[in-house]
């Protein structure tokens, strides 16, 4: 063993004190394979020990770590979860609905067009088509659909088209009631969270379901199963039929794409593949399946509210909002009942268009048409960049009001022709000349200054440096009688120069009046004047700019008795989401009389008369306007740029303008009586089966008088004028007719032309509604005797000197103005009685008929004028 070590140094060891070196290792005896085999798998179980060891430990670190990171990662989502206010699911915004003035719902204000229902309103076919399509284990899970999210994995590796999603009925509700619209894991986590908070807080299916089927958007402008139901196929939800549930379930996902309205063909494909998934779950059979595959996808037309119609609807979204605030009106639930007639609106705008398309066929328009205008917009869409736009149009355009006299309810308003096109309301916002239609105010101020209707005016010519209306030279247009056919009269009443709209005529009355009081009272009766317009003497012609608000609200003094509202109004009153009444307008009319109720009734008279001789005739003769009490005046102003015409009846007041936003002629001769009054008489022919008028009565101490048409004052018995009819035979008429003054009205003269020139008046006998004024004055001593009608001494003898009379010609009751030349056709001349011509010149009474046999004069048509006649320079 000794062989085994070196030599060893002891005296080394000794000295420094280590201890003894050896200089090699002692060898191991060998092994044989067995130990090494047993060496090996002890070394390499020791190895995996350690690393099983280090795996776990490491396996451990990282399961704290990720479940530290996962908590506070999911902390904050579960966080934001719990934080939201689950109160909000049934705070859904409702549409606030406008309704007509008999509860017919006119359209619907809202940012989301929604109507919340019951589940128990709601067709059977809907909820199962939505489970079947959205959730088909909706009522098994907890808010998360666990199986779902792996079916759905599963079904969209193997499938790359139709598929499963993944989110449950409650998830989605989650995500759009509280906005989670992001695409990213985070709001997926806080989706689920709140999904099971959802279902914990709410505890019921049938209310999470119905929450949900209220909120969904279905595309077209449809929030919630209602709105989509009446807006796709016009009916309530309780009756939706197996294809249309299945249709209105497959809009969900993508709204846009499968409506069933914009993409029939795509919807349709959508549609079948619910109505297969209804099957799988066992909602419907196979063959039931098969025969709804085929039924096409049919939907109604969408409600239009971008034609004349959207006029109304943005006037009351503007006021709803202007009385509520945008915050009110946003949240929605409003009734609005509004004072529209949706029956008369609809005729109005049908009349309108009719009209104006007829317009622009005219052989002298010359103007782009809207036909044109369509054509080259929707040319110009198809290739536009979305953020480019058409221009505004050009083509002739409309505007309408018809109001309630007494209260300012607007019963049909029509801004123009198309609300698509140009969203301008010409009613309230459209400020153009009113031409002619202007005069009422003008004869209105004379007869508040002392003239009469019967008042005489000279009707010549006029040098048109007076007006300055088109030029300084030559003599002033008479546009204003609705044709080129006019014929100057010399002299004729205030009454004829009105409702024919002499021009001349009407600025003479002006300049004796003055200005000031035309436009003062103008003013009181609501209009407004811009500039120094009103001091130059076209004012009396309309030339002062009016939209047909401010003009239709001006005319109803007349009707009115001189008083009007203070303003327009269209909304009757807003009620609330429980039906409490919250708004309605003071419909109040204005403390002060524009005018007195003589000079209303007046204006009503001469206005009335338009329509029989005047230049509103035509609506009778040709138009079939009613028989019954209405007044109005045509408008036309200067060069053919505008046209009016104002009418109305004892309850309403209807305005209609046509021309161009722009000024320009409208066709040359282009009369209010043939653009304008043909739609007016149309729609006032509906509007009185619904308002009946009544008769323009005067007042009850209004003092009723006999006027002499020829002279303008006081009548005669010799008031008669003679018509030659031809063949030896002639007509005789009483030149005369009743009109109503104030009481006191100063009467000096006698007609002059018929009686005694220069008889004054010595008093008056007032028969207060048993007939007209009559004067009682002294006989003179050459004054003509009054002759009698029959025989006074009975037998041959005349102890008194007598005479047998010429029986005189006596017109029973009849009451009528005289013939002039080239009024053959007036119904008064027509229906007076030929009378023959005796050889003493003096009319044989014989009064003779159609039949040949003398008949009793049956009495004619009253016409109401007045008296004094006033010369102008």
């Amino acid at each position: 063993m000794a062989d085994d070590f070196e030599d060893i140094d002891l005296d080394a060891i000794g000295k420094t004190g280590a201890e003894p070196q050896i200089s090699s290792v002692i060898p191991l005896p060998p092994m044989n394979d067995k130990e090494v085999q047993r060496l090996k798998r002890r070394r390499r179980l020791v190895f995996w020990l350690k690393f099983s060891g280090f795996l776990l430990l490491l396996l451990l670190v990282m399961g704290v770590i990720g479940a530290t990171g996962a908590f506070f990662y999911l902390k904050p989502r579960y966080d934001l979860a719990q934080s939201f206010d689950l109160t909000e699911l049934g705070e859904i915004e409702i549409a606030s609905r406008i309704l007509d003035r008999n509860g017919e719902e006119l359209g619907r204000i809202f940012v989301q067009n929604r109507r919340p229902v019951s589940l128990d309103n709601v067709s059977d076919h809907f909820v199962n088509a939505l489970l079947a399509a959205e959730d088909s284990r909706f009522y098994q899970h907890d808010g998360v659909d666990y199986i779902g999210i792996i079916r759905a994995v599963y079904h969209g590796l193997r499938s790359q088209g139709i598929n499963q999603g993944a989110s449950t009925i409650t998830q989605q509700l989650a995500r759009q009631t509280f906005e989670l619209k992001d695409r990213t894991i985070s709001r997926k986590f806080t989706e689920i969270f709140l999904a099971q908070r959802i279902e914990r807080r709410i505890g019921s299916k049938q209310r999470i379901l119905e929450l949900y089927m209220n909120r969904i958007y279905f595309g077209g402008g449809y929030y919630g199963i209602a709105a989509a139901s009446e807006g796709y196929f016009g009916k309530s939800p309780d009756r939706l039929s197996l294809a249309e549930a299945a249709t209105l379930a497959a809009t969900i996902p993508n709204p846009y794409h499968r409506s069933p309205r914009s993409f029939p063909e795509a919807s349709m494909r959508w549609r079948n593949h619910i109505l297969t998934r209804m099957e799988v779950e066992g909602y419907i059979d196979e063959s039931t399946r098969d025969r709804f595959h085929k039924v096409p996808v049919q939907t109604v037309a969408k409600g239009n509210i971008t034609g004349t119609s959207a006029f109304v609807y943005e006037r009351v979204r503007q006021e709803v909002i202007e009385l509520l605030g945008y915050e009110a009106v946003s949240k929605g639930g409003f009734s609005i009942h509004t004072t529209i007639d949706s029956e008369l609106q609809e005729q109005a705008e049908d009349a309108l268009q009719e009209q104006l398309a007829k317009i622009e066929q005219h052989p002298d328009f010359k103007h782009p048409t809207q036909q044109d205008y369509k054509k080259k917009k929707a040319a110009f869409q198809e290739s536009a960049h979305p953020d480019q736009t058409f221009p505004a149009p050009k083509y002739l355009q409309c505007a309408l009001l018809m109001i309630d006299n007494k209260t300012g309810a607007t019963i049909a308003r029509v801004g123009g022709r198309d609300f698509s096109d140009s969203m301008f309301d010409r009613v309230a916002q459209g400020r153009r000349p009113v031409g002619t239609a202007f005069k009422p105010f003008v004869y209105a101020a004379a007869f508040e200054s002392g003239f009469f209707p019967g008042t005489l005016v000279d009707d010549t010519p006029m040098d048109t440096r007076q007006v300055m209306v088109g030029g300084t030279t030559g003599i002033l247009g008479e546009w204003g009688p609705e044709n080129f056919e006019n014929v100057y009269e010399n002299v004729i009443t205030a009454r004829r120069a009105l409702a024919k709209s002499k021009n001349a005529a009407t600025v003479r009355i002006g300049q004796r009046v003055g200005i000031e009081p035309v436009v003062r009272l103008a003013q009181h009766a609501g209009m407004t004047f811009e500039g120094d317009l009103q001091k130059f003497n076209a004012t009396f012609l309309g030339r002062n700019p009016s939209s047909p608000e401010e003009l239709c609200l001006a005319y109803t003094i007349f009707p009115n008795n001189g008083r009007r509202t203070e303003k327009v109004h269209i909304i009757a009153n807003i009620k609330d989401s429980l039906g409490n009444v919250i708004y309605t307008p003071n419909v109040a009319m204005k403390g002060e009389q524009a005018i007195d109720r003589y000079t209303a009734y007046q204006i009503n008279s001469v206005l009335s008369d338009s329509f029989e001789y005047g230049t509103a005739a035509k609506a009778r003769e040709k138009y079939d306007l009613g028989e019954y009490p209405v007044a109005g005046k045509t408008g036309t102003e200067y060069d053919f740029t505008d046209n009016w015409f104002v009418g109305y009846t004892s309850e309403l007041t209807c305005v209609i303008w046509i021309g161009f936003d722009q000024r320009e002629t409208i066709y040359p001769g282009a009369f209010s009586s043939d653009t304008v009054l043909p739609v007016w008489s149309q729609v006032m022919n509906e509007a009185v089966k619904k308002f009946e008028p009544k008769a323009f009565l005067p007042p009850p101490d209004a003092e009723q008088v006999e006027i002499c048409l020829k002279s303008g004052e006081l009548a005669s018995d010799d008031c008669y004028e003679v018509v030659q009819k031809g063949d030896g035979i002639a007509s005789q008429v009483r030149c005369t007719y009743n009109e109503f003054l104030r009481p006191g009205t100063n009467l000096e003269m006698i007609c002059h032309i018929h009686g005694k020139g220069g008889n004054r008046l010595r008093n008056l006998t007032k028969q207060t509604r048993k007939g007209p004024l009559v004067a009682s004055y002294v006989v003179q001593e050459d004054a003509v005797p009054v002759l009698p009608v029959g025989p006074t001494i009975i037998g041959a003898d005349d102890p008194y000197d007598s005479f047998a009379p010429v029986i005189r010609a006596r017109v029973a009751s009849v009451v009528a103005e005289v013939v002039e030349p080239g009024e053959e056709n007036d119904p008064v001349a027509q229906d007076a009685p030929a009378l023959e011509i005796g050889s003493n010149g003096i009319p044989v009474a014989r009064p003779v008929m159609a039949g040949g046999e003398e008949e009793e004069v049956p009495a004619q048509r009253v016409r109401p004028p007045a008296p004094r006649a006033i010369e102008f320079d």
